[in-house]
């Protein structure tokens, strides 16, 4: 018994020196950055941070209807950093960069080569992930992100922070992960493809406009510097070569009327790089398997395979040359030749990438196997 009342005495003690959850923050006294902007104004460094109301969103999930907030934070300095511990100056509480989902630069912070300055101040603060994406925009970087989501959805769920959802839906322009983005910017003859932001309208929301943001091009990197930015209507060829691609629409045309629309799934896409006379030269090959959802003429299906070849042929060559008017090797063929013939690009790059011209692309070989969506209806 005795033994008993000195192991009760013994715990009692213990537990009166346990600290619990003194040092604990809670959630809501915290400031969550969601997305992170960089633009360069005026010789500063301007960064901006959108923060997302979380008890909101799990209100919404418990099926408590709650608006949902998005706040903007700004601030700048002489350089990233300083714009940053500027911003701390001003937040009203502890700022966390753990959940940040997207780093947005402006068109002016890429041509002052500031995703240096992000790249190495990432590299050293232990709150930072890699595993984001990397995104530009030539809109005002506040626009961006107050553009609110239709439907009371959360802004995490736009193609601001979600581009996954849509591109497996419609391949055109590849989202980039900034681990991604890092090995191309530091890597020789690799070409890196930011996709670009735009507030799109059309949408209405109780009849009220509700734009949305949406990717609308690519911009180039190349040897670290900023080469410049392509719309979405010149820059079609780059699903064809993109390893991530899943589905994609093409539509036949004749005249600038639809004849069909096909949707492309199973791309497959290599590129193989050759000397000619000492000169660099690259074969393409791509195949694919096609449904054929919608069809306003009759077509031999054979006859409609060779129309989308020509289509997807042609879009390739197009997206080439497009860029290499801005000289930028939209099919990181440098790359390519480097890994494949590394004697060869030493002897032929300057620097860190060969040079290219409309007959680089020597051939390209494209395969279309319709599958099925009514087939069975055609000659």
């Amino acid at each position: 018994m005795m033994k008993r009342i000195q192991c009760a005495l013994v715990i009692m003690l213990v537990t009166t020196l346990l600290t619990g959850c003194w040092g604990m923050r809670e959630i809501e006294h915290m400031i969550y950055v969601n997305t992170l902007g960089v633009d360069y104004e005026n010789g500063k460094v301007v960064v901006y941070i959108q923060m997302v109301n979380f008890s909101g969103i799990a209100k919404k999930e418990t099926g408590q209807a709650q608006k949902q907030t998005t706040s903007v934070g700004k601030a700048e300095g002489d350089s990233f950093d300083t714009a940053i511990f500027n911003l701390y100056a001003t937040s009203p509480q502890r700022i966390v960069w753990s959940n940040i989902k997207t780093i947005v630069f402006s068109e002016s912070a890429l041509k002052h080569s500031l995703a240096r300055q992000v790249t190495e101040v990432w590299d050293r603060y232990y709150e930072f992930r890699y595993t984001v994406w990397v995104m530009a925009t030539s809109e005002p970087m506040e626009k961006v992100f107050n553009t609110p989501s239709i439907s009371q959805l959360s802004v995490i769920y736009s193609q601001l922070n979600s581009p996954m959802r849509t591109y497996e839906q419609s391949s055109i322009i590849a989202p980039l992960y900034l681990y991604k983005f890092i090995w191309k910017w530091k890597e020789k003859g690799e070409t890196v493809l930011i996709p670009h932001l735009r507030v799109a309208r059309g949408w209405t929301e109780g009849k009220k406009p509700s734009p949305n943001v949406s990717m609308s091009g690519v911009c180039f990197l190349d040897n670290q510097q900023y080469r410049g930015c392509l719309k979405m209507k010149d820059i079609l060829g780059l699903r064809w070569l993109e390893k991530k691609t899943r589905r994609t629409p093409l539509p036949i045309k004749k005249e600038k009327q639809v004849k069909a629309l096909m949707v492309m799934n199973k791309i497959k896409s290599s590129i193989h790089p050759k000397l000619k006379r000492g000169k660099p030269v690259f074969d393409i090959k791509v195949s694919m398997q096609a449904t054929l959802p919608s069809l306003n003429t009759s077509l031999h299906k054979r006859k409609l395979e060779l129309q989308a070849t020509k289509v997807v042929k042609d879009q390739i060559m197009g997206t080439y040359l497009k860029a290499l008017e801005m000289d930028v090797d939209v099919y990181g063929l440098s790359a390519i030749l480097r890994r494949s013939m590394p004697d060869a690009w030493h002897k032929l790059s300057k620097k860190g990438k060969i040079p290219l011209d409309p007959s680089s692309i020597q051939n390209i070989e494209i395969k279309v196997d319709l599958v099925s969506g009514g087939i069975s209806k055609m000659k």
